[in-house]
């Protein structure tokens, strides 16, 4: 969990959704199915982190509300012959509250912030 790229995904990255929303990554962490268990407990600690608060107080919404995080996790790292492997290639990006949530195929969970809102 870090804030700086070192290699892994980073500031290059930051999406830009609209025209009038620009994001800034405030952290993300490294999501191994065989050593974390599963996606949504490791999507809650991340969004905790950037919440500065304890994971069991990431409650509201629930994060089933904002995202079907079992469909992404057997997307991209469904089970093969009982052992854990990556089915798919991409991203999928979804809002919680006001942060926007990047999961990536190769284990990347990212959360950003808005930094910036353009009047039109």
């Amino acid at each position: 969990m870090t804030k700086s790229n070192n290699g892994r995904p980073g500031s290059e990255d930051d999406p830009v959704l609209s025209g009038d929303t620009r994001w800034r990554q405030i952290t993300q962490r490294l999501y191994e199915p065989d050593r974390d268990g599963d996606l949504t407990t490791a999507i809650v600690f991340v969004i905790a982190e950037a919440e500065d608060v304890s994971p069991s107080e990431v409650k509201s919404p629930p994060l089933y509300e904002a995202v079907d995080v079992a469909g992404i996790e057997d997307a991209f790292f469904g089970f093969n012959g009982g052992a854990v492997s990556r089915q798919g290639t991409g991203t999928t990006e979804f809002r919680y509250t006001e942060y926007l949530v990047k999961v990536r195929s190769d284990g990347w969970i990212q959360v950003y912030e808005p930094t910036e809102t353009e009047l039109s």
